[in-house]
């Protein structure tokens, strides 16, 4: 829902009566509570006549490289963030109530929360490939070329099986915390609610090989420093690189190596920022790798040392001036996750700062110490769509 424009709503409106944008994405809460429940009398939608859990295969291009990646849609038994289920982001109010009001009004889960899980041996990869030797139930391409392939699958030794290999791991939150979030708030506020004490997720292995980690870029505007005082001030923390072309910026970025030393955690710290108004470009690295120490002396090795908090900790708030309440409520900063890096919308901003996406262990290591990213750090691609699965729980 958080991916879907303006535009692209009203062609998937105009596209059908019935597609599954008009229940994310609605009017109204309680449009989409009528609409679904239309939906389910006039015989759209109708409940399976098994418990299933439902194998779900993406395959995929990016930059000439193929995908595939494995995951399976289930039900997960809430509980609290620390034990069993961790977080990797912190929450934005906006989303977290526009989610809840959803939850309220429709009484179902539309779309998946995305769930890591390590499983290095791949024993739950194993145990789906068995399942998916026969056709698939749904299948179908997107208009991004996106693969989608869907098996129901009700036998309850391969649910018992998975289930007892499920139980082994800890869960991380790829996507979907203001979803995970809204279902807690839900099932305190409803405890009469059989159902609300489960959400619907996705669960993929964090050691497939079809897990794909994008950059959520950061557009900054309406702060009060020009392009000259930003970059000499800039230069006090970072080796700064002036780049002829915004494209050739963009290409040094992504292929300087990020972790030099697995096993001292070391890594280069670089970022690009472009100045939208003169068509600058600048390659920017950390000199002092240690200096984020002084600002985190209580958090772990792995919090200080993603590139997500030197930028938004040492460039946005340390130098343009921009406070952590300002960040939180997305005053000053917008975000990009436009896979391609475009900078057609840059007319509108003042700087645009590219930043590497974080490695899969940066994202294991900091949730596993209870810490949290700033909002939009990670951008796993693509998303589970929405509607292919629908959890009503009340």
């Amino acid at each position: 829902y958080d991916v879907i424009n303006e535009q692209q709503k009203k062609e998937y409106y105009a596209s059908s009566p019935y597609n599954a944008a008009r229940l994310i994405l609605p009017d109204s809460p309680q449009k989409a509570a009528s609409d679904l429940k239309d939906w389910q009398e006039k015989g759209i939608l109708k409940q399976d006549d098994k418990e299933s859990i439902y194998i779900y295969l993406q395959e995929f291009s990016f930059k000439g490289k193929q995908y595939l990646r494995k995951s399976f849609i289930s039900l997960i038994e809430l509980e609290e963030f620390g034990k069993g289920v961790l977080p990797h982001e912190r929450t934005l109010e906006k989303p977290f109530k526009g989610r809840l009001e959803l939850l309220d009004a429709t009484r179902a889960n539309f779309g998946c929360v995305f769930m890591l899980y390590d499983d290095r041996k791949k024993a739950t990869d194993k145990l789906m490939d068995e399942q998916c030797k026969r056709e698939p139930d749904m299948m179908f391409s997107d208009n991004s070329g996106i693969s989608h392939k869907l098996w129901k699958i009700s036998d309850n030794g391969f649910i018992e099986n998975l289930k007892n290999e499920l139980v082994k791991y800890q869960c991380v939150i790829a996507d979907g915390h203001h979803r995970y979030r809204s279902a807690l708030k839900f099932r305190d506020e409803h405890p009469e609610i059989a159902g609300g004490k489960y959400c619907m997720c996705g669960f993929v292995n964090s050691f497939s090989e079809g897990l794909l980690i994008l950059p959520i870029d950061r557009f900054v505007h309406d702060v009060d420093i020009g392009r000259e005082e930003l970059i000499e001030r800039i230069s006090e923390h970072f080796e700064v690189l002036e780049i002829e072309d915004v494209k050739k910026l963009v290409e040094i970025l992504e292929h300087t190596k990020v972790l030099i030393d697995k096993a001292k955690n070391l890594k280069n710290h670089v970022f690009g920022m472009y100045s939208c108004a003169d068509n600058k470009s600048y390659f920017l690295k950390l000199k002092n790798r240690g200096i984020m120490n002084s600002f985190f002396p209580e958090r772990s090795d792995a919090y200080r040392k993603l590139d997500v908090n030197i930028l938004h900790k040492l460039i946005f708030e340390g130098i343009i001036g921009i406070s952590q309440e300002a960040q939180s409520q997305g005053t000053y900063i917008e975000y990009s996750k436009e896979h391609s890096r475009n900078i057609s919308a840059c007319d509108r901003f003042q700087y645009l700062f590219f930043i590497n996406a974080p490695l899969m262990r940066e994202i294991f290591l900091t949730a596993r110490a209870g810490e949290t990213m700033p909002q939009k750090s990670t951008f796993f691609y693509p998303k589970i769509y929405s509607g292919l699965v629908i959890n009503k729980i009340g």
